[in-house]
């Protein structure tokens, strides 16, 4: 299991014991991550994170894409976005 394989795991054990809609969709190497947010706004957003190699791209409903590595302080970023919605 890779860093960015542990870091998607413990972004799904995280969303999903919080009660969000966590999904996995794909296998192997085209696995991805989907975890649905209310924003400030009332409406719902999905998150779409995957990894490509050891790093982890985070892709929104519009298409922008961000890439942050598997490191800890990131971990604490992602997991942050539900103190934020």
């Amino acid at each position: 299991m890779t860093a960015s394989d542990r870091f998607m795991k413990k972004i799904s054990d995280f969303y999903d014991n919080l009660g969000y809609p966590v999904v996995w969709e794909g296998e192997g190497s085209k696995r991805q991550l989907e975890i649905q947010f209310k924003s400030e706004s009332g409406y719902f957003v999905t998150a779409t994170l995957l990894a490509r190699g050891d790093d982890i791209v985070i892709k929104d409903e519009w298409g922008r894409e961000n890439v942050v590595k598997a490191t800890k302080g990131n971990l604490e970023l992602i997991k942050s976005w539900s103190e934020e919605r």
